[in-house]
């Protein structure tokens, strides 16, 4: 695999805007009135995100304006996570919008407030040891305890949506779990098979807050101790059944190889129970038929997450994967969650 250069991620960025890296460094010195910006070590595809202040308690982030955050989604984020969330402010357009279809935009520009700690990969490429260490087994507890908690915020703030929403949604699930069974190859069809029969019962869920990056480089952790410090990128928050995210926890638990696929830690087992028994206190108990649908809920996520080429909002129709080297690496992630004996648990985070 190739190295990570954030310089050639964000030259690759600016490619597909008609604002300038000088433009967007220039309005966060504007915004936050110090000379001082940093740009963040790890970039997205879709932005340009900057520290910035005196003291760097700020962030600047320019966004391709196709993939504008929602206000209303990270209002809401504050509203239910607290200070496990950033307070996020637009602050204009950088950039001109074109006549003609080359594919490059304007820019978003939006002032955050800084979070504190380092990101969950960042914590995991500092320590000394492997992660098959025992050393780790009771950060990664804490960390799990924190990320079910994190969950269960969500449970208890449930959301209204309209019978409209509701059945555009779940028509919407309809249409990709059929593209998919028609699509995935054939030893992913039981594991279709499931969501198709359950899409009821997961309908009937929750309607919660869903972040949908839920990944290492977006969650803060304590550098010490990793409990959970912050929540970031709300790009594609919706409101959705709970637990239609929670496919994102189970990569904490296991890594991901190119030669060797998906593997899980040690403790995987006891990293599973911390999840589940914690969450049930917390959201005042969950009986076996609901934990049983959540789970459900979640390979539906998996499916819609991992199943197709991509989901972004700005790129065409997604299409189902198949064994090639275009999906190789979604296709290690199903194969490792869902067939292969060593790693396979149906009732797995």
């Amino acid at each position: 695999m190739a190295e990570y250069a954030v310089d050639d991620e964000i030259l690759a960025f600016f490619e597909k805007t008609t604002a300038t890296r000088s433009q967007c460094e220039r309005r966060a010195r504007q915004l936050t009135g110090s000379d001082k910006i940093e740009p963040v070590s790890i970039q997205g595809d879709c932005s340009y995100t900057m520290y910035a202040g005196d003291h760097l308690e700020f962030v600047v982030q320019c966004r391709l304006r196709s993939l504008a955050l929602k206000a209303s989604m990270t209002d809401l984020a504050t509203t239910i996570h607290g200070s496990l969330a950033p307070v996020v402010s637009l602050h204009g357009e950088l950039g001109h919008r074109q006549e003609q279809g080359d594919g490059k935009e304007p820019l978003l520009v939006y002032l955050m407030t800084s979070m504190p700690g380092i990101t969950q990969l960042n914590f995991v490429l500092s320590r000394t040891v492997k992660q098959s260490s025992p050393d780790l087994f009771p950060l990664r507890q804490i960390f799990f305890a924190d990320v079910a908690s994190f969950f269960a915020q969500s449970w208890l703030a449930p959301q209204n949506a309209s019978s409209e929403y509701r059945d555009t949604l779940r028509a919407g699930y309809l249409g990709d779990l059929q593209a998919l069974h028609k699509g995935l190859p054939e030893r992913f069809k039981p594991a279709v098979d499931t969501c198709l029969r359950a899409l009821d019962s997961i309908m009937a869920l929750p309607m919660v807050l869903l972040h949908k990056d839920f990944g290492s480089c977006n969650l803060l952790v304590d550098k010490d101790l990793c409990h959970l410090t912050g929540v970031i990128d709300w790009a594609e928050a919706l409101i959705g059944p709970f637990g239609t995210n929670l496919h994102s926890v189970q990569a904490f638990a296991g890594s991901m190889h190119l030669r060797n696929g998906w593997s899980t830690f040690p403790d995987y087992h006891p990293l599973e129970q911390r999840f589940w028994a914690t969450l049930s206190a917390e959201v005042g108990g969950l009986s076996e038929e609901m934990v049983t649908t959540i789970k459900e809920a979640r390979l539906l996520g998996l499916l819609l997450s991992h199943g197709f080429t991509s989901r972004l909002a700005n790129e065409g129709a997604p299409v189902p994967l198949k064994d090639d080297e275009h999906g190789r690496y979604h296709m290690m992630f199903l194969d490792g969650y869902l067939v292969n004996l060593s790693t396979k648990r149906a009732d797995s985070l």
